[in-house]
């Protein structure tokens, strides 16, 4: 609820009747599908805690992550709105999800037209997210590539009071991080270890520091709004 509360202000109102519907808690241990492609999923999940990719496998057994799934996203969406579900979802970490039927969620927009705006801003974000991936994949040089992710991953992280203003715990492995931004495990260790001998991060184990943020964020072409909460629209006087 909270990050819903981030996308848009909501009132108290809009907040008690989304707890309304959260009557329902369920825990997935790590490594456990809660999509699979190709499948019927009428349910929407809140993300409590824990993280967890959504993703396309491929017939040769490659996997492309489209996206790190973070604590007060939903999953599900858009699943839930096709016959069958057009990517998988995984849990990367233990995970507590609230679970949510659809229609019940349907008929919480169509009464709150606040969390109807929410739902749509989490659309829009995705969109972004996505269309920066498609640009590292078609335009970007490796090492921008990485630069980018692991800028977009504080900023996301930062949004939920996970990082520091310039450390943060890496939810993924390497050969996840290579799953998202097309490169192989040990390629995105060389990377690392270049930027590492550049003096723009800092690594411990998952532990990332940005020591050098600016340089970084020339090197990825990082620009943050398309990650920002949607501005709140007044009626003029």
């Amino acid at each position: 609820m909270a990050r819903l509360n981030h996308s848009i202000a909501l009132d108290e109102a809009d907040l008690s009747a989304l707890a309304d519907i959260l009557n329902r808690q369920v825990i997935v241990r790590k490594a456990k599908d809660i999509i699979v492609e190709g499948y019927e999923y009428k349910v929407l999940h809140i993300v409590e805690s824990g993280f967890a990719v959504r993703y396309k496998l491929l017939h040769s057994g490659k996997r492309q992550i489209m996206n790190v799934i973070m604590p007060g996203d939903i999953i599900g969406f858009p699943a839930c709105f096709y016959e069958h579900a057009v990517f998988s979802v995984t849990a990367i970490s233990d995970m507590k999800l609230n679970h949510v039927p659809i229609e019940d969620f349907t008929a919480l927009c169509m009464a709150r037209a606040k969390v109807a705006t929410a739902l749509l801003w989490f659309a829009a974000r995705e969109t972004a997210i996505y269309a920066e991936h498609i640009v590292d994949a078609g335009r970007r040089e490796p090492l921008e590539r990485l630069a980018h992710f692991l800028l977009e991953t504080l900023t996301r992280l930062q949004g939920i009071g996970a990082a520091s203003e310039d450390s943060f715990t890496m939810p993924l492995s390497q050969e996840g991080i290579g799953d998202v931004i097309g490169l192989s495990a040990p390629h995105v260790n060389r990377m690392l270890a270049e930027l590492r001998r550049d003096g723009l991060i800092a690594m411990s184990g998952h532990e990332i520091r940005i020591l050098d943020r600016a340089a970084l964020q020339i090197l990825g072409e990082f620009h943050p709004a398309y990650l920002s909460r949607t501005p709140v629209h007044r009626p003029a006087p």
